[in-house]
């Protein structure tokens, strides 16, 4: 928290110092030199803005992104019609220095920003229970135990699994809303992985997707399916108070893995949740403790 402070601060005087950078020609005895041209400042606001509302460009190198940066400057400045070379040479070498300071000072923002929010997450995860492993880890396994019921001929059941919309909404102040959402997300769904594994037996194969979860039970058949998700959703709604979603696909009526996966998403994107009027003393319990972390 307190690096994220002071990066922030750091680029907030930094802009401060752009800003006002004409007020300072006094200081060199200078005062018809001109240090920045008004496209420059305009320019650079962008370059924050749009650092700061896209994360995601965190995540490709400071390289490219201020490659990509400089040039588009100077071909947006050259097309405005401001000189860039000749006496406008060091005002154009001024404005460059300047794009990259404030990117590489908003990147340092972003990357604290970043790693606040995976602290809160692994904080909350720690405090459940194991993180279930990606979908992508885990898939091969699945493809393994598809291939082993195939192969001799043995009933198979593919489950989907997320929690309704509804049971994500949290009553925040409006400044850490998405903060809080976002923890309260996590929470729920680290508590829910615990909870499937509680539930299903240890030959079961669990991964997840994003906000969802697949579980695979080998053995279990087409008939054992509406007990199954019954008990699901009883007991998680029972523990947890989470309204589930379920969809399910099964061998041999689905051939291939992937194919179990679309079929068993497919209806679960069909599948109504219909929220029970109150929560139970548990699901208050756990909203309780995701508030007061």
């Amino acid at each position: 928290m307190r690096t994220m402070h002071y990066r922030a601060l750091l680029l907030v005087a930094w802009l401060v110092f752009f800003y006002n950078i004409e007020r300072v020609r006094w200081l060199v005895g200078a005062g018809q030199i001109q240090f920045v041209t008004r496209y420059a400042y305009i320019f650079v606001a962008l370059a924050a803005l749009v650092t700061l509302a896209l994360p995601a460009l965190h995540r490709l190198p400071l390289w490219l992104l201020s490659t990509v940066g400089v040039i588009l400057f100077l071909v947006l400045k050259s097309w405005f019609g401001y000189p860039l070379g000749g006496e406008a040479l060091a005002v154009t070498i001024t404005e460059i220095c300047a794009i990259l300071v404030t990117g590489l000072l908003t990147r340092q923002v972003i990357g604290a920003i970043s790693e606040f929010e995976n602290s809160i997450v692994n904080f909350t995860i720690k405090h459940v229970g194991r993180q279930t492993k990606a979908f992508d880890i885990e898939q091969g396994e699945m493809y393994q135990e598809v291939r082993r019921a195939r192969a001799f001929n043995r009933p198979l059941v593919l489950m989907t699994i997320e929690p309704g919309t509804n049971s994500f909404e949290v009553a925040t102040e409006k400044m850490v809303e998405e903060v809080q959402q976002a923890t309260m997300k996590q929470y729920v769904l680290a508590a829910l992985a615990k909870e499937l594994e509680g539930q299903i037996g240890p030959y079961s194969v669990i991964a997840q997707d994003d906000d969802r979860f697949l579980v695979l039970l080998p053995e279990a058949s087409k008939a054992d399916i509406p007990r199954l998700v019954s008990q699901v959703r009883g007991q998680v709604h029972e523990s947890m108070g989470l309204d589930l979603r379920i969809g399910t696909a099964t061998l041999p009526e689905v051939e291939t893995f992937d194919d179990l996966v679309e079929t068993a998403y497919a209806e679960m994107r069909e599948t109504e949740v219909k929220p029970k009027e109150s929560a139970t003393p548990r699901a208050a319990s756990v909203q309780g403790q995701v508030t007061s972390q």
